[in-house]
């Protein structure tokens, strides 16, 4: 299987995946369920009460996966009402139609913003430049994912030290995977996409499929030992590795 690289380098653009996320109908038995499959995730619990919402983060290499799920729906829907980000529902995806997934992307030095006409939404958990940008078309299809570009303050490949002993641990799995190496995601067939998503997908960051469910696939390390794992029906969510 051909290694699909996540680093995009062209004229005027310049992105990687820095970290996804999928807003999970039931997160604690998704958490033990990915745990079994033979991934290690952080014992941080992250709380967003601006949000609403509780998540749990699943590092490795060169990203994260980070599994979100509703704490507090008043403050959901408040949430919704202030920033259109309609997080309650993604986390009731089997109902609304609405996708589950998300994409963080980290920009390199040459790339500013990921499309014009992008916004900046302040996030209280970051740290120093804390903010995210968003495609506002984007924003508004609540039936593809999420696409957002990370300040490099807080993207991943910042922070993370693999000779500091505590890093290693988090990137370490019983299952044996270290890096991912391409993105699938499958999206309603009968929606017309944003740009954002498009150009993402015409520029080989994340390949995006046409189905009548959504689905995330995610290979580690190019895919060598042919192995699938497949957390359906808890998660929308296929491993190849």
């Amino acid at each position: 299987m051909l290694t699909q690289s996540l680093l995009v380098r062209t004229d005027n653009f310049l992105l990687e995946v820095d970290h996804l996320f999928i807003f999970a109908t039931e997160g604690r038995s998704a958490v033990s369920f990915l745990q079994d499959l033979g991934l290690h995730c952080s014992e941080r619990v992250v709380r967003r009460a601006e949000q609403g919402t509780i998540s749990t983060i699943f590092f490795f290499e060169n990203t994260y996966l980070e599994l979100i799920w509703i704490e507090d729906e008043k403050a959901a829907q408040q949430h919704t009402a202030r920033t259109g980000i309609d997080v309650l529902a993604r986390a009731r995806w089997p109902q609304t139609g609405a996708s589950p997934f998300g994409i963080g992307l980290r920009s390199l030095p040459e790339m500013t913003t990921l499309i014009p006409g992008s916004r900046k939404h302040w996030v209280e958990w970051m740290h120093s430049d804390p903010f995210i940008r968003f495609s506002p078309q984007n924003i508004a299809n609540a039936a593809e994912p999420i696409c957002l570009a990370v300040s490099s303050d807080i993207a991943l490949t910042t922070w993370l030290d693999r000779s500091c002993e505590r890093h290693q641990q988090l990137i370490t799995h019983p299952l044996g995977v270290k890096k991912l190496t391409s993105v699938k995601i499958a999206v309603d067939r009968d929606r017309e996409l944003s740009e954002a998503v498009s150009l993402l997908d015409r520029n080989g960051v994340v390949a995006i499929e046409r189905a009548t469910s959504p689905m995330l696939e995610l290979t580690f390390d190019g895919g060598t030992k042919g192995e699938i794992l497949d957390a359906r029906p808890i998660l929308p969510l296929r491993l190849r590795y």
